[in-house]
């Protein structure tokens, strides 16, 4: 019974990954999407960052609590630092322009007590999403680099004790074409009522 409810699930869902490469504006952004890690030393203006960032407050956050941060980094000592930071990525430091994406968690704590640096993470996560896409439309690459030492960023941006690093995003003109990576199937990650 269990293998005729996985079938069910996957003809229900087989055709969603082909409906996914239609042609709306969503689908065609969502497609161009890639994370880019070789950069041309061109600069990004101020006015560009801005405009990224404020794409990247649309973000939804926990009770609307808008702990999102962000410190924007263009001493190159300060960018080579965080690649070094980001255990050895030195694609980071090679960016004009590098994003630190933090959580306040003293805007949720009073909501969230214990759970404001979890909600914080997932804010963060959700605003660089947002940042990702509006990098790809604004004709720029960067790449989401989550995997950090945390105390590091921290002292680099010079955070406060209650203000968290989620990502460390690199943003400028690319200076690759990242081939489009193979996506799991829809029918394969859809589990209906249970897993």
């Amino acid at each position: 019974m269990l293998l005729a409810a996985g079938a069910g699930v996957a003809a229900r869902y087989a055709d969603a990954t082909a409906a996914a490469d239609a042609t709306s504006a969503l689908d065609r952004l969502l497609g161009r999407r890639r994370m880019v890690r070789r950069f041309k030393p061109d600069d990004v203006d101020a006015a560009t960052v801005r405009r990224l960032i404020a794409a990247a407050l649309r973000a939804p956050s926990a009770g609307h609590t808008q702990p999102v941060g962000f410190v924007v980094v263009r001493q190159p000592e300060r960018r080579a630092a965080l690649g070094r930071a980001a255990f050895g990525q030195t694609f980071v430091g090679d960016a004009p322009v590098v994003l630190i994406v933090c959580a306040d968690v003293s805007r949720s704590r009073p909501r969230y007590r214990e759970r404001a640096e979890r909600y914080g993470i997932i804010d963060g996560a959700f605003a660089s999403m947002c940042l990702l896409l509006a990098v790809v439309e604004a004709g720029l690459g960067a790449c989401f680099v989550g995997a950090f030492d945390d105390a590091a960023v921290a002292r680099i941006g010079e955070l406060p004790p209650h203000v968290l690093p989620v990502a460390v995003v690199p943003i400028g003109h690319p200076a690759e074409a990242p081939r489009r990576m193979k996506l799991r199937a829809v029918a394969d990650v859809v589990h209906e009522e249970r897993w």
